[in-house]
């Protein structure tokens, strides 16, 4: 089954709609951006996420001091790093993380003395406007995407201009292990409930719909 992370979570409805809609994971964002929280506002957000759903720290370019409390502070289970940040320091925080990367932005795939360096246990490929890391609405080509995917040799996360009528037929084509959406359920700049709930499940029936012709 592909899973699925909501990503870029702000308020309580956020949390609340995302976990109802059925989301495996949710990302509060510390890296500078549009949706950036503070550790103390993440504190109280991550504490609303029931226990099986992941909550993911996403970082780019943060102070090693501002990661620190982050995970002292807040529920943590992953840390992503975005920033291109260096595999020792992703590792060093003692926290499984993914492994992000941007399409022509460095060599892919990394080297597995890295990924073990960073304790990776997934990879990701995300969009840029060459300003932003990740949340630009931009896609990433399917077709390059499907080809780093078979070149990981950790799971792999899709990310990128996903929407809820475009994530069946990249799952299609990519099969991720999981994706990874952030403004493609948003309205206005906040979380839709309908937008989230209709993304899982074209995620979900996408996930069926290759399962079934898996076995025939």
């Amino acid at each position: 089954m592909v899973r699925v992370k909501i990503c870029g979570l702000q308020s309580e409805r956020d949390v609340e709609i995302s976990v109802a809609a059925g989301a495996d994971a949710v990302g509060f964002i510390f890296a500078e951006s549009p949706r950036q929280v503070s550790v103390s506002r993440a504190q109280q957000l991550s504490l609303r996420v029931p226990p099986f759903v992941t909550c993911v720290g996403v970082f780019a370019r943060n102070s090693q001091a501002l990661i620190a409390s982050a995970i002292a502070q807040c529920r943590l289970d992953v840390l992503q790093f975005s920033g291109g940040e260096e595999a020792a320091f992703c590792g060093s925080f003692g926290k499984p993380t993914i492994v992000a990367t941007f399409v022509g932005a460095r060599a892919w795939p990394s080297p597995p003395t890295d990924l073990a360096a960073a304790r990776a246990i997934a990879t990701m490929v995300d969009a840029t406007n060459g300003e932003r890391y990740g949340g630009t609405g931009n896609a990433v080509p399917l077709d390059v995407a499907a080809h780093m995917r078979t070149m990981s040799s950790l799971p792999f996360v899709l990310a990128g201009g996903l929407r809820p009528d475009s994530v069946a037929r990249a799952i299609a084509q990519v099969r991720p292990w999981a994706v990874d959406v952030c403004s493609g359920v948003e309205r206005d700049g906040r979380k839709d409930s309908t937008l989230v709930l209709n993304f899982i499940r074209a995620a979900r029936a996408a996930t069926k719909e290759n399962d079934d012709a898996g076995s025939r």
